[in-house]
């Protein structure tokens, strides 16, 4: 877990009730510009403020059948022109520049039907969360970035770690197709002639 994580959004804390619920009048979609802008660019500021230009995608989504939220999907999820329309390099580990990671952020908060983490491990993590909540966590104070982001119009709060944390089930077995996976596999086919080896390579998407 990295020391310093916080929340930011455009919602001013001042405009809560006594729950932490929000109830003044901002939308809780992206305006597809200036206020969107002001979100990538304190994304921005972080990632410089920690060092990191390179950033790995994790646990990545696309929209399935079902769809719940505030806006409609579009084709290709939001990720056409960042990847192949088969999504290759858009999978869990995958490495993408800054500016790639900037783009994604983008499509989530639009919520074009694309989702993932964003990380340096053990040095930086980005999520969105629901209705335009951005999750940013830092090995560093980071003071220039949060500095940087007040004067963007945008609301950063300290929090002790996001509500979307990931959390491995502990019946599930995430690893790595490396070489002792194949070794395994050669194995199971060797004993048995046959087997079915579906990859879920993105949530909602397998081949």
């Amino acid at each position: 877990m990295l020391p310093h994580v916080y929340r930011i959004t455009k919602y001013d804390p001042a405009d809560r009730d006594q729950h932490g619920h929000y109830i003044g009048a901002e939308a809780e979609t992206s305006d597809h510009g200036p206020v969107e802008a002001a979100y990538l660019m304190a994304v921005a500021a972080f990632a410089e403020d920690t060092g990191v230009g390179q950033l790995a995608i994790r646990e990545p989504e696309i929209s399935g059948f079902a769809h719940f939220g505030p806006e409609p999907t579009v084709d290709g999820h939001g990720l056409a022109g960042l990847f192949p329309h088969d999504l290759a390099g858009f999978h869990d580990g995958a490495q993408v520049p800054i500016e790639i990671g900037l783009e994604l952020v983008r499509a989530m908060l639009r919520d074009n039907g694309a989702w993932c983490r964003l990380e340096v491990e053990g040095r930086f993590s980005l999520h969105v969360g629901w209705d335009q909540y951005l999750y940013v966590g830092s090995s560093r104070p980071c003071d220039a970035a949060l500095a940087r982001t007040r004067t963007l119009a945008l609301f950063p709060e300290r929090l002790d770690a996001s509500p979307y944390d990931f959390v491995l089930d502990q019946q599930h077995v995430q690893r790595p197709a490396d070489a002792d996976f194949w070794a395994r596999l050669r194995w199971v086919v060797s004993s048995y002639r046959a087997t079915f080896l579906e990859e879920t390579y993105v949530r909602n998407a397998s081949r």
